[in-house]
């Protein structure tokens, strides 16, 4: 702010000079005032950079902090969120929201510090010039502000759209992407490029209404200064003739209400970052608002650090969302060190009822128990890490084969890494590989079999020692004969921990300890292989389909 001032005070002694020739300016006092503006711009310039890098390392940091503390928000999340919110949705959030949320925190903070501290420390000096005509030259801008302030509303909305469009888009190309070999199964390559294209046209479209407004609102922080400085140069120079003020001054006071020029036009760009910035919070503040089905309350029991392995189902019912039960008067018990089976039709309720047990889905309380404690009352931490759960579609990263078996280990050792895949029997086919145990896999594992994903995840569950193991349809893509190996080795580790398998096939659980028969959420039998084939129910039914199968199999 000093150098119009400097200016003022070197055009008032040349005018002196000009007008008064006993009056003179030395070329030394002249190069002295310019050295002074060249001192002034430097020391500027060298504050400028300071703040630039400050700012900017500011917002960088907090957007730093703010990606981690929400990607921890979803590790927190319970999995019945993520049945109703799409992938691409919280990928955009992540990424493109936080990058609007920085730019608020960097650009457009240090914008709005420089317009107001100009235009503070400008207007006063204005003032003191002369009053009247930086009144004069100031009476557009409360017309401006009006302006800002409506279509700044606009943007808010058309910033809303535009990243709700973006995350359809991301949405598509993410399931598209998962979904690859189906598309290409059925030939639909044409029908996928056509909706991507719909979408990316309606991304492009909103985009076009913001950019439209965005192009009648910037101009208008040209207009409006323009006709100040017009109002300036014909009421100044009146002033000037008048001696009103100096031409010293008229200079000074036209240069600071060019510096109102750059901070007005910066307000466009304030409020239009500003207004997609909040646009980006409100989406980021919606996941972060959101709290977990699935906590550890109040009653948690800190001290458990452990547990056996009983578990108990009491008067049991478990419905999704207030829908319809699932699982209805559920009565079981499960002792330590046993083996339970699980049988039933599609949709019986089977998955549902070994998700209640690592807490998975919510039951209500005082229906589940482990050891003689609510299972609500057991610390997450430890009821998780004392249970292995192995699914029928397994999922693996894309990473090497050692850490996704390794995964739940933090200081995995190699030959217990190779013990647990022998066990799984899978080891013999990891030597094969030409990397081992260092074989990098693809997306989600795609690039080795289904038998072997599922063995690669058994493997992971049987490293982290487990109290309790959970093989939900785990053997739905491994052959009979490799399944009888797995099993036989498995009786040898699992002796005193409690095992559950949930399985379509007979020769999976006609060994186990105990069979169930699930109907419609309902246990409808229950007992060993042969106590079961003699009531000749559902069990003894589902068992002599199975022969029948295999016999005309073996034809």
């Amino acid at each position: 702010m000093i150098g119009p001032k400097i200016l003022q005070v070197v055009f008032d002694e040349l005018e002196v000079a000009y007008r008064d020739p006993s009056e003179t300016i030395s070329i030394e006092r002249i190069f002295y005032f310019a050295l002074l503006i060249f001192g002034v711009a430097l020391f500027g310039g060298i504050l400028r950079f300071l703040q630039r890098r400050t700012i900017q390392g500011v917002a960088r940091q907090t957007e730093f902090h703010l990606r981690a503390d929400f990607f921890q928000h979803l590790q927190k999340l319970s999995a019945s969120y993520f049945d109703n919110v799409r992938t691409g949705d919280l990928m955009t959030r992540a990424t493109s929201d936080l990058n609007a949320i920085r730019m608020v925190l960097s650009n457009a903070i240090m914008y709005a510090a420089d317009a107001t501290i100009f235009f503070g420390f400008a207007l006063i000096i204005m003032l003191r010039i002369d009053t009247t005509l930086t009144l004069i030259a100031l009476l557009p801008y409360p017309i401006l502000a009006l302006l800002v302030r409506l279509i700044g509303k606009r943007l808010y909305i058309h910033y809303e759209g535009i990243q709700e469009a973006f995350s359809n888009l991301n949405t598509k190309v993410q399931e598209n992407l998962s979904g690859v070999r189906v598309v290409k199964a059925y030939t639909l390559e044409d029908s996928e490029i056509e909706h991507f294209q719909d979408l990316n046209q309606e991304f492009v479209n909103r985009n076009h209404k913001q950019i439209r407004l965005r192009n009648f609102f910037f101009p208008l922080f040209r207009l409006f200064p323009g006709i100040s400085i017009a109002v300036l140069l014909w009421l100044g120079g009146q002033h000037v003739i008048d001696e009103k003020i100096t031409f010293g001054e008229f200079i000074a006071f036209n240069a600071y209400l060019m510096m109102l020029v750059r901070p007005m036009f910066m307000l466009g760009f304030i409020v239009d970052t500003f207004e997609r910035g909040a646009a980006s919070m409100e989406r980021i503040n919606a996941i972060l608002n959101e709290e977990p089905e699935i906590y550890d309350g109040d009653t948690v029991k800190w001290n458990i650090k452990d547990i056996k392995g009983e578990i108990v189902f009491k008067d049991l019912n478990f419905a999704y969302n207030g829908g319809p039960p699932v699982l209805k008067n559920i009565n079981l018990t499960i002792s330590q060190g046993t083996t339970l089976a699980i049988v039933g039709g599609t949709g019986s309720g089977k998955s549902t009822l070994v998700h209640l047990i690592p807490r998975i889905r919510q039951a209500v309380r005082g229906t589940v128990f482990i050891d003689g404690i609510d299972i609500q009352d057991i610390p997450l931490n430890t009821l998780r890490s004392n249970t292995g759960f192995v699914e029928q579609e397994p999922f693996l990263f894309s990473d090497y084969l050692r850490n996704n078996i390794a995964y739940g280990v933090e200081t995995p050792d190699d030959e217990k890494i190779r013990e647990a895949s022998h066990i799984s029997d899978l080891l013999s086919q990891i030597e094969e590989f030409p990397d081992g145990l260092q074989t990098l896999l693809g997306e989600r594992g795609m690039t080795i079999s289904g038998g072997q994903r599922q063995r690669s995840a058994l493997a992971r569950a049987i490293l982290i020692d487990p109290k309790i193991l959970i093989l939900d349809d785990a053997f739905a893509n491994i052959d009979t004969q490799t399944e009888d190996t797995i099993l036989n080795r498995l009786d040898e580790i699992m002796k005193d921990r409690t095992t559950i398998i949930v399985s379509h096939r007979i020769s999976t659980v006609k060994s186990a300890d105990q069979i169930i028969v699930l109907e419609d959420g309902s246990i409808v039998e229950s007992g060993t292989h042969e106590k079961l084939l003699q009531q000749n129910g559902i069990y003894a039914g589902i068992y002599e389909t199975q022969l029948l199968q295999d016999e005309l199999e073996e034809l």
